[in-house]
């Protein structure tokens, strides 16, 4: 049986204030879709509304901005029917509400 992984992201881009800018911090992705991906995981990446992830501007600066957080603005291993980058799955998210018609599994 396929071993799933569902990662769950936001799509707020600052707080209240807008001139206050945040979103994801891309290494708290990159870490865990990294280990997943090392051990056969079949991933998905939602969002609370789909579409677009802001990245949290600090997280994209030393030392946040690691070798798998730049991994993701690299191209993708030939044969992977996706986009040409890992980034690019930030940018077209299902909504959190899809829900799969895949068995739901527990431990």
């Amino acid at each position: 049986m396929t071993q799933r992984v569902l990662n769950v992201v936001t799509n707020v881009g600052h707080y209240d204030d807008p001139s206050h800018i945040t979103g994801l911090w891309l290494s708290e992705l990159t870490h865990a879709w990294h280990v997943f991906e090392g051990h056969g995981y079949e991933q998905t990446l939602v969002s609370p509304a789909g579409g677009a992830v802001p990245l949290e501007p600090r997280a994209l600066k030393f030392p946040n901005y690691d070798k798998t957080a730049k991994a993701w603005h690299t191209p993708i291993p030939e044969g992977w029917p996706c986009s040409k980058t890992r980034r690019a799955r930030t940018r077209s998210t299902r909504p959190s509400t899809t829900r799969s018609t895949s068995p739901a599994v527990t431990r």
